[in-house]
């Protein structure tokens, strides 16, 4: 085991990495394989329903076996540095162990068996755990599962049958370790053979590599030549290259200034339009304001009407009380000459009676006929003093819209004000969008006398590349020549 080996542990992340499915197709081991190997080895379907009775077996023995078998292994050196090499926990080592034997007994060994036992394989040689190791170790798997099938089989024997089959036991497994030991030979001598063959080739390769060096030396001093002359040109090319690098970062500079003066003008673009924004706000307002200061002139044109109306009622009312009034006038007149009648006829009264009577009458009938009208007239003024209070209402309600009129024409005033002050702002971003606008300018006009003169060193920079050119043409016919001389070593 190398020094690296044993400084370092196999961690969990690492050992997870290992896909048993992988290898196995990687190395070939596929449904077709498996059966051959199988056939190969003579492991048939007998076997396998043989290994599944056998099950209990494996399942009572598992524990117990593996415990024999990591005293086994914790006894020797290399072992422990071996197990040392593990990130994962004796005990969890030795479940998979466990869990290693009752699979033997499950009867079914097919892709996924052999996958399985591929990542065991894997993960082994990751732990430096060669063959030696591995076959050695299952000497005592071999005999704990051999001594468990023995005495299942010899449970009904007598003394003498069971001491033969414990000979034959002991015989089988010192065979069996024999076998073993070949084993790891045999693997040992397998790897011995591939590493030798390793490092011939390696020797070879080291060889051929000192050939081709040996006559590639003079074609690559021509070459190394060529290469002193390409550089010499490309030191021309570097100097032009840098000062128009230096021109380049003048016009990144007037860049970055063109850049932030259009940002500038975008940002008082921006602001243009959020003062137009307000300004037409403000005139959709201005313009709302106007309306329902409309819609107020028109209530009072419409209660002024109404007042007009009511006066004019009110007019032919007085007319109605004046005709009243020379009613009763005339009522009166009559009155009086009745009265005057009354007194004529009452001085005859013993001479004529009965025109006193028909005097009195009238003066009765008149008399109702007054009240009757002064009714009328009661009722005349009542709805005179009516009318009044509606038309007192109607002035009251002119006055109201009046005022509401006076304010909404003092809102228009001041929002018309405000839309002249956005109005001025906005005349003032267009003067700055304008001067920005002439900065441009003059920074572009800069920016295009730089590209004239980087032009120009495009021009020089473009002989150079041709001289470059004419270089790599020497170039390309030493690697043409460095070519056959490597066809030729290769077809020997």
């Amino acid at each position: 085991m190398s020094t690296e080996q044993e400084s370092k542990k196999i961690t969990e992340t690492e050992r997870a990495g290992v896909v048993g499915a992988e290898l196995t197709e990687r190395i070939g081991i596929d449904a077709d394989e498996i059966a051959w190997r199988k056939e190969y080895t003579q492991f048939t379907d007998e076997d396998a329903r043989e290994l599944a009775d056998a099950s209990e077996i494996f399942d009572t023995v598992a524990e117990e076996l593996v415990e024999e078998f990591y005293r086994h292994l914790q006894t020797y050196d290399e072992t422990i540095a071996i197990l040392d090499s593990s990130s994962k926990p004796i005990q969890a080592l030795k479940r998979d162990q466990q869990q290693y034997l009752i699979e033997l007994g499950q009867g079914e060994y097919d892709q996924q068996y052999f996958d399985r036992r591929a990542r065991i394989g894997k993960i082994h040689d990751m732990l430096d755990l060669g063959p030696k190791i591995y076959f050695g170790a299952y000497s005592v798997y071999y005999r704990g599962i051999l001594d468990a099938l023995v005495e299942r089989a010899t449970e009904d024997l007598n003394a003498e049958a069971t001491a033969t089959v414990e000979t034959l036991t002991d015989q089988i497994l010192a065979v069996q370790k024999l076998i073993n030991l070949d084993q790891q030979v045999a693997m040992d001598t397998y790897i011995d053979s591939y590493s030798q063959e390793i490092e011939e080739t390696v020797a070879e390769q080291e060889a051929l590599m000192d050939r081709v060096e040996s006559e590639l030396e003079a074609p690559i001093e021509e070459v190394s030549e060529a290469a002193e002359h390409i550089t010499e040109s490309a030191t021309i090319v570097s100097d032009s290259v840098t000062d128009q690098t230096d021109r380049m970062q003048e016009a990144s500079n007037e860049l970055g200034n063109l850049s932030a003066t259009i940002e500038e003008i975008a940002s008082t673009a921006t602001e243009v339009a959020h003062t137009s924004e307000r300004a037409e706000t403000l005139t959709e307002s201005g313009n709302e304001s106007a309306s329902d200061a409309r819609a107020a002139m028109e209530d009072i044109q419409t209660a002024v009407r109404n007042a007009s109306t009511n006066m004019e009622t009110v007019q032919e009312q007085m007319d109605a009380v004046n005709d009243f009034t020379t009613v009763i006038n005339e009522i009166a007149d009559q009155t009086n000459i009745l009265a005057l009648n009354a007194s004529i006829e009452a001085a005859r009264a013993d001479e004529a009676g009965e025109g006193f009577a028909v005097v009195a009458d009238e003066v009765k009938s008149l008399a109702t006929e007054t009240k009757q009208n002064a009714g009328e007239i009661e009722q005349t003024i009542e709805q005179i003093e009516t009318d009044i209070e509606e038309t007192a209402e109607s002035l009251g309600v002119v006055t109201e819209r009046v005022e509401y009129g006076m304010e909404e024409v003092a809102e228009t005033i001041r929002n018309l004000e405000k839309t002249l002050d956005a109005v001025q702002e906005s005349a003032q971003g267009i003067q700055e969008v304008s001067n920005a606008t002439d900065d441009q300018a003059a920074t572009t006009e800069e920016v295009a006398s730089m590209v004239d003169a980087l032009v120009a060193d495009l021009n020089e920079v473009s002989e150079e590349i041709e001289t470059i050119a004419a270089a790599n043409e020497e170039q390309t016919a030493e690697i043409h020549e460095i070519a056959e001389t490597a066809s030729r070593l290769g077809s020997e």
